[in-house]
């Protein structure tokens, strides 16, 4: 088959998806509801407190954020030779895994200098002080490229921090540099990139999963114990789950997206990925007005599971450990969400909408410089109409009200992040326990309703 009718058959495949969606939405009678666009907040759903005590973890890991911090002020280890460590580290593993786009060895080595000085004072920022963070590149920096990991804005420099950059260099972050990702981040495989595909520390012949596929690589392979990725159906927590590390998809408007390029921006987050769940948290109180809980070690959560999409067709290693480590973690109680099954072609069509706003100039002017995989889903956007965006919409306010009834009395609702171990780079076809199934959509799976509602 040659590469045109690979690429016509894959418009047509992405065209037809869209057009199913898009009568899976108006098959749900929304009576007079009207639509929950992107400036919804947290009202009304519940305020899930920490449980009292003192949060004492069992040992903090070695490298992480709160061993840095701690061996910093001991006078134990310097941010600059931890900076020109994870330099050193970037540069030496980029022909392995092209986690980066662009390295920042001066200016992150200034920003050491400096940090190393407040320490010396006793003077530090906050918890990142000293910390080498890396960037998705779709975050700005002022002065550097910003890429999207595409031919389009290859040459593109950022005139001005993003908010959430503003929010790091407050807190003494060393930004180390820009990470590769899945072009525009519009793909969950992590390996479309106009500077080649980023490849997965574990075993380079596997994709890390995208779209931040360059920030958990880094993370992964020890560069450094922090990097800000975006999630718009799971573009965070995708690439976490494929490499081992944690990735957390904070709640919808907690941390700013202004001077982030979009995908969707009523869906898209800015969050961390990190060693621990600590450095998680960590992170998070660095970039948005999240404070660090007191937790009791000891305390059991209480957990919701829904059956429903989240549990079905899985990997048969993925699901034995994942029920496993939920058994562990606290009491469980079974609970469902009516229109879960629906939330994916909502969030589908919002996606492709908004996605098709942004890029619409590009299309018409530069259509032959993206990749075409990327492309196609641009184009295929075109068979959803506004009234299918506002149905979607309408959907999403229903979707809402059962996660939220079905969170009363719990503190979370957990599921696998991913219905399969990570596919090899180029791979779209995986066999799960019932069968073989489409790599690239079962990604997003059980990522994307999370978006679509915004918790």
């Amino acid at each position: 088959m040659t590469d045109p009718e690979i690429r016509h058959q894959d418009l047509e495949l992405r065209r037809t998806l869209l057009r199913r969606a898009v009568g899976r939405v108006w098959s749900v009678e929304l009576g007079e509801r009207w639509p929950v666009g992107g400036a919804f907040r947290l009202e009304g759903r519940p305020d899930v407190a920490a449980r009292g005590g003192t949060y004492s973890p069992a040992g903090t890991r070695e490298g992480s954020v709160a061993d840095l911090g701690r061996r910093y002020r001991a006078g134990e280890l310097s941010p600059v030779e931890v900076t020109q460590r994870a330099i050193e580290q970037a540069q030496s593993s980029q022909p392995k895994l092209n986690a980066f786009i662009t390295i920042l060895a001066d200016s992150a080595l200034e920003a050491a200098r400096a940090s190393k000085a407040r320490f010396k004072r006793g003077e530090p920022l906050g918890p990142l002080d000293g910390v080498p963070v890396a960037l998705k590149d779709l975050i700005h920096l002022e002065g550097v490229k910003t890429t999207s990991a595409s031919k389009i804005m290859a040459d593109f420099v950022a005139q001005e921090d993003a908010p959430v950059v503003r929010r790091l260099r407050a807190g003494g972050a060393v930004l180390i540099g820009k990470t590769n990702l899945h072009e525009f981040a519009y793909g969950g495989t992590g390996d479309v990139s106009h500077f080649g595909p980023c490849r997965n520390p574990h075993n380079p012949q596997h994709m890390p999963g995208g779209s931040s596929s360059g920030s958990a690589a880094a993370v992964a392979a020890g560069v450094c114990p922090v990097a800000l990725g975006t999630d718009t159906a799971g573009s965070i927590r995708i690439p976490a789950a494929l490499c081992g590390i944690v990735g957390l998809k904070p709640t919808y408007g907690l941390v700013p997206t202004e001077g982030v390029i979009p995908l969707s921006w009523s869906q898209d987050h800015v969050g961390p990925l990190t060693a621990t769940v600590e450095d998680a948290g960590l992170a998070l109180s660095a970039i948005s007005e999240f404070q660090m809980p007191q937790l009791r070690a000891e305390a059991k959560l209480k957990i919701g599971v829904c059956r429903e999409l989240f549990f079905q067709h899985l990997d048969t290693d993925v699901r034995r450990l994942v029920e496993s480590a939920i058994q562990q973690l606290g009491e469980v109680r079974e609970v469902e969400i009516p229109h879960l099954h629906v939330a994916s072609a909502g969030q589908a069509i919002i996606t492709s909408a908004e996605a098709g706003a942004f890029h619409r100039h590009w299309l018409q002017t530069r259509a032959e410089d993206y990749d075409w995989r990327v492309r196609n889903r641009l184009e295929a956007s075109s068979e959803a109409a506004g009234r299918d965006y506002v149905q979607a919409s309408r959907l999403r306010g229903l979707l809402i009200e059962e996660m939220t009834a079905a969170l009363a009395g719990l503190d979370v609702l957990a599921m696998p992040a991913v219905a399969a171990p990570a596919p090899k780079i180029g791979q779209r076809e995986v066999e799960l326990e019932d069968g073989p199934a489409d790599a690239t959509a079962l990604l997003i799976r059980n990522t994307g309703p999370i978006n679509y509602a915004g918790f």
